[in-house]
């Protein structure tokens, strides 16, 4: 008996079949990987080009605005004014003429604006491709002080506006005095303080302001009222502005009777009104 499996027969004379040729694990994940990565890199490589090319333009467009003559400023347009000084407004607003719209300091402009008397505040806006416009916001007038030695409109903070030239809503209205010409900001304070008073006086005696020609706000206890019809300072207290003011008010003429006119009359004392003759120094 044969013991040995032999296997099956072959023909040496058949033809070879080749056997079927099939990629490996790590050839077809190394194919897979490089069509991604070709994948990724078209993309990019367009993403890049796009960013060039917008880059280019945008360069371009800002070349053309910064340099071309169509946006070189050919009009300056100012409003109107009540008071601000036309002429001296269109001559500093005219120094953006022929320069370019985009490279106008607007700020620096407005701020050269703003140092003209009468002006608060200089607003400017563009308006392609050539003009510029010109809002000016004038200072109000709310009173008058004395600032070195002459006196002047001033606005709301005390600020000096312009030269008063004796005409005008403020004819009859009292002269702030006694300012702090070296510090701007004491100068305000006081002028606030000056401010409050009379609108005190507006409300609780309107016919006594009349009779003011100054008021001084150089001292901090007090505030000092000069009266057009002559007669003795009037020292007043700085906060409680009604203290003893009306019992002066009904006696002052028979003060001027019996006491004649003094230096001053001082009412920041507690239910007591003090007197001071003529002959004595001022303090």
């Amino acid at each position: 008996m044969d013991l040995i499996r032999r296997g099956p027969l072959v023909d040496p004379e058949a033809p070879v079949v080749q056997p079927y040729l099939r990629r490996s694990q790590e050839e077809r994940l190394r194919r897979t990987r490089g069509i991604r990565r070709a994948r990724l890199i078209l993309p990019a490589a367009v993403v890049l080009a796009g960013t060039a090319g917008l880059a280019g333009l945008g360069y371009a467009a800002r070349w053309y605005l910064l340099h071309s003559s169509r946006f070189n400023v050919a009009k300056v347009a100012v409003t109107k004014t009540g008071h601000a000084p036309q002429a001296e407004l269109k001559r500093i607003a005219d120094k953006a003429r022929g320069r370019n719209i985009f490279k106008l300091d607007l700020t620096r402009l407005a701020g050269d604006l703003e140092k003209v008397r009468w002006v608060k505040t200089a607003q400017l806006r563009r308006v392609l491709p050539d003009r510029v416009m010109v809002a000016i916001e004038e200072r109000v007038p709310r009173g008058l002080a004395l600032f070195r030695g002459r006196v002047s409109l001033i606005d709301e903070e005390g600020a000096p506006i312009d030269l008063y030239t004796g005409a005008g809503e403020f004819a009859d209205f009292p002269i702030f005095t006694g300012l702090d010409d070296a510090r701007p900001e004491r100068a305000r304070l006081q002028v606030s303080r000056g401010f409050a008073f009379l609108v005190y006086l507006e409300e609780t005696h309107p016919g006594f302001v009349g009779e003011i020609s100054e008021i001084d706000l150089g001292r901090e206890d007090r505030i000092a009222l000069t009266l057009n019809g002559g007669g003795p300072l009037v020292r007043i207290h700085p906060t409680d502005h009604g203290n003893n003011l009306d019992r002066w008010l009904e006696m002052r003429d028979w003060l001027q009777a019996h006491l004649g006119t003094g230096a001053y009359v001082d009412l920041r004392f507690h239910d007591r009104i003090a007197w001071q003759p003529i002959t004595a120094k001022r303090n």
